[in-house]
This record gives C-alpha cells, structure tokens and sequence, in this order.
C-alpha cells in the first residue's frame, strides 16, 4: 500500500458498524476511509436474534437486506460502505466438535460468497483483507479475495471471553499463521501472539480527543442527567459487564457515603443482579446508556473517572478506549492494575482494594490543578485515531516492501 497505490480494503468486524459503542474498528476505518474505499463487513448473525430483536432498526434493516428489500451494501460516506453478511446457523454453543465443523463449513461458505459478491459490485480489486477481531467469521476469505495481504487486529483475548466457542482459539492461532501482519492493542496480547506471527506489532487503542475536550469548553452545560447530583462525583461511563469490579464498587460507596457515583451505560444481561444491589445504595446513580455526543457534557461534570475492571485473564490483556478518553477530557483516572499500562505512570492513580481506591480518589480530589488537567490533555492528544492509522499504514508499506524484496 504505497502512497500511489491506495489500496481498497475489506474490514471484516466483530462488531456492526451500528453498534452503540464506537470501537476501535469503527475509529479506524473511519479514519483510512479518508484515502482508501472501504468495504465494512458486520458481524454475521442468525436470523433468529434478528427477529428477537426486530424493534430495533439495525436489526429490521439486517431482515431487508437479506430479503433483498433495500441496497447490500450501503454506502455511508464517499468512500466507506457497510455490507451485512447473509444469515448463519447458529454455532457458537457447539460443543461437538463435528456439529461445528459442518456449521462453520456452511457459514464461512455464505460469507465468502457474499463478500466476493460485494466486493465484485463495488469493483474492489486487489484489496487490503483486514480481519478485525471476527475470529469465527473471516476465515473462508483468505485467498478468495486476491487480496494484497491479509492483516488481523487482536484486539481481546478470545479465549478468556464469556459465551465464546471453545474452538475459538484454535482458529484463533490458524489466523495469526496466516496473516501478513499483525496488530495487537495491548502489551499482553503481543506476548502472546507474537510466538504464531513474527510479525506482530502493539498498537494501542486512541481517542477522538476532539469530542471529548468539549468537557473542557467553558460554555459546554454539565449532562442535565447528573446536574443535580452532590459532589464529589465520581464517575463511569462504559459498558457494565463482565470485567467489571461490582463487589469493589459497593464497598467503595458503603466506605464514602457522603462521596456520589454516577454510572453511565447498559448493563450486561450477566450483571444485571450486581447492578439492581449496587443501585439500591443511596449515593449510586445508573444513567443507562447516553448517547455517544452526550459524554463529554457528563465528563464535565465529574470530579474523578473511574476505570474499576477486575483482574481477570481476559482484563490483563486490554488497553481500555476510555482512559484516552478520559484524560482528553481533563479528568483524574483512578484505575485497578488489570493490566500493563506504564505510559501512564504518573498521570493516572493505580490503586487495589475499596481502602486504597478510596484513599487514591481523595488524593486526586485534593491535589486536581489546572497544571495536571493540562497534562492529561497534552498526553491524550498524543493517541489520536489519526496518530494510530498513520502507525498501521506504516506498518502495512513495511510489510509490503519487505515482501517484495525478498
């Protein structure tokens, strides 16, 4: 992908580009869609949960296209378009290993030929296959693309993940054979990809340090949903699930009654138990999910961020969206030590335990400066989105070149 051969690219997603969290994926392709077309390919579903979940538009809008009622694929700006797999049979809960097989044959059969099909209508030809995270969706489209090269971004650790096939990791490690480059968002996940792809690289997740440095705009109003709320304030916003520490969360509120927490997002169907006990203590506020523009109204008005994840095998290996997004906003960031984060020494408080969480949130209260807010601004604007696609696309010419050379 030299600067005169602006390749076209085939993004396969884990996630849908309509999902209600912006992930890294979708910051991504956004950004390389600025010089390359852009195929976005969504997460293959069966049409059983797209029925379950038919009042919401991205799921009516899955039934049209299958039915062949409205255009596959949408184009959603000049250069990017988005394209909805054909429907697959359910799989991920096989546990025999020959009733999987043959359903992952038939699925990987359909998207192939959906996606060439795609690919065919758009005149993508030779194009960049980037498989982002969709382990279980993506294998079939290797060589049946003419694809330029193929690269995976490992943005997880599949195999420590909740309701994942336990034949993940197996194709997981089939995948890292056979791509051309690899990309991995944490320190963890590098050590333990790169022994099946010499060519891995760790490139941490960025921020759209833009939208969230409105919480520092004097004119910006706080979020009418915490407005009224007492402070200290101390603040979450994200999804509530797996990885978070519920049990450290209600002892921190029980030890700091007079301290408030506001908690911002959906609540998984795991952790919707942890969620009704924490609610029901009097100084904890759920705000359910605010509209992505809305956050940085909700920063603002927040004394301390909080990133309480457990120490999971799974938390070890991420490098969290938020805590860019935090800092761009101003905000002290108290966090647990989940996982290898050394670049942020010195700017976040890293703390373990409700005693030593609490104590390291009052030492942020008490010693918060314009100086330090600054600091936190200047480290953020250091890991755009723009920052970490011009990493990658230096990365991918490296490749190329030392492929051809060789």
């Amino acid at each position: 992908m030299h600067p005169n051969e602006e390749a076209d690219i085939v993004c396969v997603s884990v996630m849908d580009w309509e999902h209600p969290f912006q992930s890294s994926r979708h910051h991504l392709m956004r950004q390389l869609a600025q010089r390359h077309r852009v195929l976005f390919v969504d997460n293959q579903l069966n049409p059983l949960t797209a029925l379950k979940g038919f009042r919401e538009p991205a799921m009516r809008r899955k039934l049209a296209t299958w039915s062949h009622l409205t255009p596959n694929p949408r184009q959603i700006d000049s250069r990017l378009w988005v394209y909805n797999p054909p429907p697959v049979m359910p799989m991920g809960k096989l546990t025999d290993r020959r009733l999987f097989e043959a359903a992952y044959a038939v699925n990987q059969r359909r998207l192939r030929d959906g996606v060439r099909a795609a690919c065919k209508a758009l005149g993508f030809s030779r194009p960049l296959l980037w498989i982002s995270f969709n382990v279980l969706s993506s294998e079939s489209l290797i060589g049946s693309l003419n694809e330029r090269m193929v690269i995976y971004h490992c943005t997880d650790e599949i195999t420590a993940m909740a309701n994942t096939s336990p034949f993940a990791g197996e194709i997981e490690r089939r995948l890292l054979g056979r791509s051309d480059l690899v990309f991995t968002s944490s320190r963890q996940l590098l050590a333990d990809k790169s022994p099946f792809n010499a060519n891995s690289h760790f490139v941490p997740n960025g921020a759209d340090t833009e939208l969230f440095e409105r919480a520092l705009e004097p004119e910006l109003p706080v979020h009418a949903a915490i407005a009224d709320l007492p402070h200290p304030l101390i603040g979450f916003a994200g999804h509530l699930e797996e990885r978070l520490d519920f049990g450290l969360l209600a002892s921190l509120a029980r030890l700091r009654p007079d301290w408030h927490f506001a908690f911002a997002g959906p609540v998984s169907p795991s952790r919707r138990q942890a969620a009704s006990e924490l609610a029901q203590l009097p100084n904890v506020h759920m705000l359910g999910l605010l509209p992505r523009e809305e956050l940085p109204a909700l920063l603002k008005g927040l004394d301390v961020a909080l990133i309480p994840f457990a120490r999971t095998p799974q938390t070890r290996a991420i490098y969290p969206l938020k805590l860019n997004e935090y800092l761009a906003a101003g905000k002290p960031v108290v966090l647990t030590p989940f996982a290898d984060l050394r670049e942020f020494t010195g700017l976040v408080a890293i703390a373990e335990g409700a005693e030593a969480f609490a104590a390291a949130i009052a030492d942020e209260l008490a010693h918060d400066s314009i100086e330090r807010r600054w600091s936190r601004v200047r480290l953020a604007r250091t890991n755009t989105w723009a920052a970490r696609a011009a990493q990658m696309t230096y990365l991918i010419n490296q490749t190329l070149s030392n492929r051809q050379s060789a």
